[in-house]
């Protein structure tokens, strides 16, 4: 990070290509430059730091900081105007969402579309996107997507563990084109859904390919239940759609057992973590590569106990921010989720809460080469946070507080 202003233009003048000046700007999540400078050309920031710049656009009273990124999505239910209900018992919403699919009327390419575009209005610049099936890639692409697609792959039986690994071969084999925004990864979909045998050939390929995964885990007591005795709501429903298969959970009885497999691959997010055990929670602090994804508003509508989060974040284990899908949320903001977090958690500095919507999630996804912070060589993924009331210096409150607002550089943010 530079404090010297841009070098003059060869006219004398300094470019004003994506010279941007805000009575606040915040390089990663942390420190405060007040005001501050941003200059992008090409697509990529150049310099960025303290001060006035006489040639650049003024922002006004907002802050700029990196582009939020949203670790957990589903955008195929983007195009449901509320969450699915009834929320509990779990096995019940499971039903509502595979009859949601059943009904759908919408093609899920044009959803997958939708999704993004109210992620990016709301200042999100990346997401970690769970998808069903591999269009959701080319949605993506074609909509000038960033992030990174998990391609979800779950199933019981021999045949499905054969086709699911096939699928994500396929998946993996396509590569990245140059120049895309995107990257793939894998999602074993969740204990009680992935045979044993799938998720280790899942985690075989994404040693073999450099990809991440990600996995629903720890959501639910009915998961733990499954697990552990092969009772309860979830063995029903998979008897009820016919993939019941007993005896499959010999070797993984509790939610440890599926974290030292999964620490093989070269990253991974674990999704939800609700129920976490003291052990377990002790067991991610020593895992670099594993990040737990917070779902707030989704895991406050499904009633669960507190969250773990502090937790983990006080034994140094990273946790970062999704909004789940439209099947749970009402809306797929990332920014809504922080502000939803700073009116229940006062006591957490709203640096550190934009530092996990941002670097700590760029780390998390796999991007932090690309976003997550503004420096030189960052891809420039700008968000503008207007204030509920005028900044002053290191009173950060006003970012988050009710009245706030998030939106791109450039799409509405001045």
């Amino acid at each position: 990070m530079t404090n010297s202003p841009p070098k003059p233009a060869p006219d004398g003048s300094h470019s004003r290509e994506g010279l941007w000046q805000a009575r606040w700007v915040i390089p990663d999540g942390e420190r405060l430059l007040s005001p501050g400078v941003v200059q992008v050309q090409g697509g990529r920031i150049q310099q960025v730091w303290e001060g006035r710049e006489a040639a650049a656009v003024d922002l006004g009273e907002v802050a700029l900081l990196p582009g939020l990124l949203n670790a957990h999505t589903h955008l195929e239910f983007s195009d449901l105007n509320q969450p699915l209900a009834p929320r509990a018992p779990f096995p019940d919403w499971i039903r509502a969402v595979i009859q949601s699919r059943r009904d759908r009327s919408v093609a899920v390419r044009e959803t997958i579309t939708q999704g993004w575009r109210e992620c990016a209005a709301a200042g999100t610049s990346g997401v970690g996107e769970i998808a069903t099936a591999d269009e959701a890639w080319d949605a993506l692409a074609d909509a000038g997507a960033c992030g990174v697609v998990f391609r979800e792959v779950l199933g019981l039986s021999e045949a499905a563990v054969a086709n699911g690994l096939e699928a994500a071969r396929r998946f993996l084999a396509e590569g990245v084109p140059a120049g895309s925004r995107l990257a793939h990864g894998l999602s074993p979909h969740a204990p009680y859904s992935v045979a044993p045998a799938l998720m280790r050939g899942l985690v075989d390929l994404s040693v073999q390919h450099g990809a991440p995964v990600a996995m629903h885990f720890a959501e639910t007591r009915d998961e733990l239940e499954l697990l552990a005795e092969e009772q309860g709501g979830l063995v029903r429903l998979l008897k009820e759609l016919g993939v019941w298969r007993g005896g499959l959970w010999e070797e993984f009885r509790r939610p440890l057992d599926y974290l030292r497999e999964l620490s093989r691959a070269p990253s991974v997010l674990i999704v939800h973590g609700n129920y976490l055990s003291a052990e377990e929670l002790d067991y991610l602090a020593t895992q670099p590569r594993m990040s737990v994804v917070y779902c707030p508003r989704t895991h406050a509508a499904f009633g669960h106990p507190p969250h773990p989060w502090l937790t983990l974040r006080e034994r140094g284990a990273r946790v970062v921010l999704g909004t789940d899908s439209r099947a749970s949320n009402p809306d797929l903001s990332v920014f809504r989720e922080l502000q939803w977090l700073h009116e229940r958690f006062p006591g957490v500095p709203v640096s550190a809460l934009l530092a996990m919507a941002t670097r700590d999630a760029a780390e998390a996804l796999g991007l932090a080469a690309d976003l997550g912070r503004l420096e030189p060589g960052q891809r420039a993924a700008l968000t503008v946070i207007r204030p509920a009331r005028p900044l002053e210096r290191e009173d950060w409150g006003g970012l988050l507080e009710r009245g706030a607002q998030a939106r791109p550089l450039g799409g509405g943010g001045r």
